[in-house]
């Protein structure tokens, strides 16, 4: 996916208001995800390339999850990381299955 349509994607998401985290907040190119000491993702939406694997650490006191659309949930206790492989172009939302109501997040993955 070029940077144009990358634009576009961008644009689209975010004027469809409050359906998901790319709506809110601007994604950051990075395969990294912190889970501080405050029930949230940081950065809550990211941008990595078709191939990437992205890593989540817990740095909170409680274990949370990242369940990636439908997947089983990959668990972590404070201090631990869990990683995934996201192979294939398009956006990817994730959960924490333990505090859903609070701990969401979104994968834009560019490229083949």
């Amino acid at each position: 996916m070029n940077r144009l349509a990358l634009g576009a994607l961008l644009l689209v998401l975010a004027a469809c208001g409050g359906g998901g985290v790319a709506a809110s907040v601007s994604p950051i190119a990075t395969t990294t995800v912190d889970l501080p000491k405050s029930y949230k993702f940081e950065p809550a939406a990211i941008v990595v390339e078709a191939g990437s694997t992205v890593t989540w650490t817990n740095h909170d006191n409680f274990s949370h999850t990242v369940s990636v659309e439908g997947d089983q949930p990959l668990a972590m206790a404070p201090g631990e990381s869990v990683t995934r492989l996201f192979a294939t172009a398009g956006s990817y939302q994730y959960v924490c299955t333990l505090h859903p109501q609070n701990m969401k997040g979104s994968v834009i993955v560019t490229g083949s």
